[in-house]
């Protein structure tokens, strides 16, 4: 069985409301970036993929199987939402322990699983802590934890470092690299630093629309000789993100040196610079309709 997900076609209504359009994309092994601004449908996708809801039309595959074959999808996806909850007066263990019990699992089997699955996610020394007590980033490790503890094929987790300190960020984010070693995780956020960070493959969705897929390093050529910096007055910016599509503002005083994307040299003293997966995702986002100099 190949570790494979394939999407043909595939659209997503409700009512007259279409939240995926036409949708094409392969995800292989390893770690997968699905990225969009809030509202772009990613979460509708994610939920198609893991059965939660049924798609409008089109044809979707998980390892070969069907998404229709929901009994049969369910065995190797783990799933984290971006809400995840859990009872907040259960400890780790008892809380990873009654997810284990609803996803059908023998208590022989549990008692060897719950243990390992809390030193997967850094949480064993704190199996008796009250789900209330943790912080954010430990509740999402434990949402992992569930989410693994079946030994799927594939992982989906949901916008999982939202509202996460840049430690608990950075931390959470090496886990699911970690994870990803031998299965597909497919991380959807609208926070570009962790696609940047984690994955080699992305995709970028909005207004349901696959806008790219394919290589974080493809992405990066399409903004190749594009993206300038400047050191500009700060009484001169409001004129200038008028004008141009301004992806950084960094300000010293009086002065600001400003990160701009353009076709040309936008001014007299700009300076092609190296672009970053954000100045690529936010050229593709404005490519489609608006122009890069906003003059008139």
């Amino acid at each position: 069985m190949s570790t494979k997900i394939e999407i043909k076609d595939l659209s997503k209504n409700f009512g007259k409301k279409q939240a995926l359009k036409h949708i094409d994309l392969e995800i292989e092994q390893g770690m997968f970036g699905l990225l969009g601004p809030n509202g772009a449908g990613k979460t509708t996708l994610m939920k198609v993929i893991t059965t939660l809801t049924k798609k409008s039309s089109g044809e979707v595959t998980l390892c070969g199987i069907p998404v229709e074959q929901c009994g049969q999808i369910r065995k190797i996806i783990g799933y984290l939402p971006q809400d995840f909850s859990m009872y907040g007066n259960m400890g780790a263990y008892e809380a990873l322990d009654y997810l284990a019990v609803l996803s059908g699992m023998k208590k022989k089997e549990r008692a060897a699983k719950v243990p390992e699955m809390l030193e997967k996610v850094n949480l064993g020394d704190q199996h008796k802590t009250k789900v209330k007590a943790m912080s954010g980033g430990m509740k999402r490790r434990l949402g992992i934890a569930q989410a693994i503890i079946h030994d799927p094929k594939i992982i989906v987790v949901d916008e999982p470092t939202a509202g996460l300190d840049p430690e608990e960020r950075v931390r959470f984010r090496n886990l699911l690299c970690e994870i990803a070693k031998d299965r597909i995780v497919i991380l959807s956020t609208h926070i570009v630093g962790d696609i940047e960070a984690t994955c080699e493959n992305i995709g970028v969705l909005n207004h349901g629309e696959m806008l790219f897929q394919g290589k974080v390093s493809q992405l990066l050529e399409q903004v190749a000789g594009k993206v300038y910096t400047m050191e500009v007055s700060t009484m001169e910016l409001p004129t200038i993100q008028e004008r141009f599509l301004v992806t950084g503002i960094l300000t010293n005083g009086t002065t600001a040196v400003i990160k701009i994307i353009a076709e040309e040299p936008p001014m007299k003293g700009a300076k092609l610079t190296g672009p970053d997966v954000e100045d690529a995702y936010m050229y593709l986002m404005h490519h489609q309709d608006t122009p890069f100099e906003r003059k008139g």
